[in-house]
This record gives structure tokens, C-alpha cells and sequence, in this order.
């Protein structure tokens, strides 16, 4: 038996017609950038995530970036996991500012007892990363920051439909989502957006993501261009239809694997109230490189995210090091397994079946 790590291609052959009706409509009005899709697919997520305002942009690495120029946090540090995928430091950079790294819990999360440790007379904000899919202990972190007078910002590249008691998206100051054909919510190329129930920053977000333009031929500030494209928007329309019963499946995927090598392995712990997204299937393994190996062998292709701590990258040798003992060690046992539409139950119990005759 062969199972990928992915195949995009089951899920866009769920959409394959509603695609092409989407490429259709916008060779028919023309409007290629902004156009009629941009906000319909926004006004969905205003009402998918329950916040105030959503506005595309054309990445998930631009909506970060966007969203910590929004808050004011140029030449100040913010503070952010080491365990993540690199863009949630390296936006905080691109904004003008200093990460400052707190270590995780064993929900792979930010844990708040260091979170506030690493807080100083320049700490601006906190940047909360939903690893995986799983909310962070945003309640706490929350609390931390409004005793400190710090913004937070959400980064839920990984957890679009995730909720803790309200959607993730919907429990900061602002949000950043990455719609990345690799996400459960995907697009066929980059594309992202920002969430958010301050008018002020929707204001500033508009203008930001366009160059600065306040009109055609009026520019207010030196900014990037980040506008998505209404073919992206059309996909995502597309594939938004429907996505609450695929995340369900998704969940069920999991509930498998959780029930089937919960002896064996171990699993990020789920806050109380928390339902993750599930973008990926994580366990924690012993032996980790060498269980992966044997998976190989067994024609399964698990991947590891993240082998290195950021602080590790080359790009981050002048970046200030700090004490990270739990990150460092989830690093090493840290692999997730397939998961999608493209596997079945019987794929689920063979992985597991694979995963037990290792350890035994």
C-alpha cells in the first residue's frame, strides 16, 4: 500500500466544475485583481469566522506582516513561538521589529508562564501561532497582554475552522490566514487574508495592501502590493462551499488515529473547549527518525514539522537566544501523519498497524 503525505489532486477534483464555472465568470467581466469574488469570498469569511472585517491579501506571509505594521509595532519586539514555520518570525522582522522567542507547552503551543517571563519595556505584542490547527491558550495569553497593554495578533495559517469557543481568527486584535494550496482551506496559488473588529486597522489594511492608494491616483504611504486575485477568489469561494463537513471528516481522521495508538505514542494535548483544524496530524514519537524510516518502508510518507526551532536557522544567528528546553525536545520526536481527502480508514489503520509493530 502507497499513501502520500498529500495529494491536492483528490480535493480538486471535489471542485473541478466549480472552478471552472469561477475562471468562466471572471473571463466574462474582465476584472482580474479586486474584482466581484474578492468580496464575496470576504463577505464569507466575515460570516464564516464571525469577526467585523476580512480583507484579502496575497499571502499568508503579507497578511502577518500587514496585520504587526497595522499595530503599530515597528521598533519594538514581539514575542512568538520557536516552533512554527518561519514566516511568523521573519513578518515580524519585515514589519521593523525584534521576535523575542517564549518556549511551548505540550500543547506545541505559547506557553503563557513564558510568554510573560519574556516580556520587557519593549515588548509590543504577542504573536500566538495555532500550531497545527490547535488553539493556543489564547484565554491566558489574552489576559497576559492586557495586563502588559500589548496587541496580540493570531497567526492561523494552520487553523482556519478551528475554534475555542469562538473561531481562531476571532480572538485578537488581529488575525493572519495563509491560503496556501497546502492548507485545508487552499487556493490553486498563494492567497490570504486578515480578520479583524477594529474599523481603524480595516481602514489602514485597505490602503496597506495596495500600494497605499487612498484613490486611483492618490498614494497616503509607502506600502506593498497585496491584492488577491479574483480567479484565487473564486476557488476559495468554491472550496469554502462544503468545508465544514470535509473539517468534520477531518476531525473523524483524527479521533482514528488518536483512538488506535494512543497506547503507543504520544499526541499534542488539546486545551479544554479547543476543537484543532487538524491541518496537520501530529504525534510525538520516541525514536522519531528511525519510526519514520520504517514508515517509509511501509510505503507511508510522513513528514516532519518542524525539524529545527527557528532560533536554529541560519537566517536567525543575530537574533537574541533564549532557554527553549521543550521546543528543542518536540523538534526531535515531533511527525505527522497523512491525512485528507485522499485517505480512507483502511489507509488510517494501516499506518496505525505500521506505527504498532515498530514500537513492538
Amino acid at each position: 500500500m502507497k499513501i502520500p503525505f498529500v495529494d491536492l489532486t483528490s480535493r480538486n477534483r471535489l471542485h473541478r466544475e466549480q472552478f471552472h464555472a469561477a475562471l468562466d465568470r471572471v473571463l466574462g467581466h474582465g476584472i482580474a485583481i479586486l474584482g466581484p469574488e474578492v468580496e464575496e469570498f470576504e463577505a464569507a469569511l466575515c460570516s464564516y469566522i464571525g469577526c467585523k472585517h476580512a480583507l484579502s491579501v496575497g499571502n499568508g506571509t503579507d497578511a502577518l506582516i500587514l496585520s504587526l505594521r497595522a499595530l503599530g509595532v515597528t521598533g519594538g519586539e514581539v514575542i512568538t513561538t520557536p516552533m512554527s514555520y518561519l514566516a511568523s518570525t521573519s513578518s515580524i522582522i519585515l514589519a521593523g521589529a525584534t521576535p523575542v522567542f517564549a518556549d511551548v507547552g505540550p500543547d506545541l503551543n505559547l506557553d503563557p508562564a513564558s510568554v510573560e517571563s519574556a516580556i520587557t519595556e519593549k515588548t509590543k505584542a504577542i504573536l500566538v501561532v495555532h500550531l497545527g490547527g490547535n488553539p493556543a491558550r489564547m484565554n491566558e495569553l489574552s489576559k497576559i497582554a492586557a495586563d502588559y497593554n500589548l496587541v496580540v495578533v493570531e497567526d492561523c495559517a494552520q487553523a482556519f475552522g478551528a475554534k475555542l469557543g469562538s473561531a481562531v481568527g476571532n480572538l485578537a486584535h488581529v488575525a493572519a490566514a495563509s491560503f496556501h494550496p497546502l492548507k485545508n482551506l487552499g487556493a490553486l496559488g498563494d492567497a490570504g487574508a486578515i480578520f479583524t473588529n477594529y474599523d481603524g486597522i480595516a481602514e489602514y489594511l485597505l490602503r496597506a495592501r495596495n500600494h497605499g492608494h487612498s484613490s486611483r491616483d492618490q498614494c497616503d504611504f509607502w506600502s506593498v502590493n497585496s491584492r488577491l486575485d479574483s480567479i484565487q477568489a473564486g476557488f476559495l469561494l468554491a472550496v469554502l462551499t462544503g468545508y465544514q463537513e470535509r473539517l468534520s471528516a477531518r476531525r473523524k481522521q483524527a479521533r482514528r488515529y488518536l483512538y488506535g495508538l494512543k497506547d503507543v505514542v504520544r499526541f499534542p494535548i488539546v486545551n479544554a473547549g479547543a476543537q484543532p483544524s487538524f491541518n496537520f496530524l501530529y504525534i510525538l514519537a520516541d525514536n522519531r527518525d528511525d519510526l519514520r524510516a520504517h514508515l517509509a518502508r511501509d510505503g507511508i510518507d510522513a513528514r516532519i514539522h518542524y525539524p529545527f526551532t527557528i532560533p536554529q536557522l541560519r537566517a536567525a544567528t543575530d537574533l537574541k537566544k533564549s532557554s527553549l528546553p521543550m521546543s528543542e525536545r518536540y523538534t526531535r520526536e515531533i511527525l505527522s501523519l497523512p491525512l485528507g481527502e485522499h485517505v480512507e480508514d483502511s489507509h488510517i489503520d494501516y499506518v496505525i498497524e505500521s506505527v504498532r509493530q515498530f514500537y513492538q
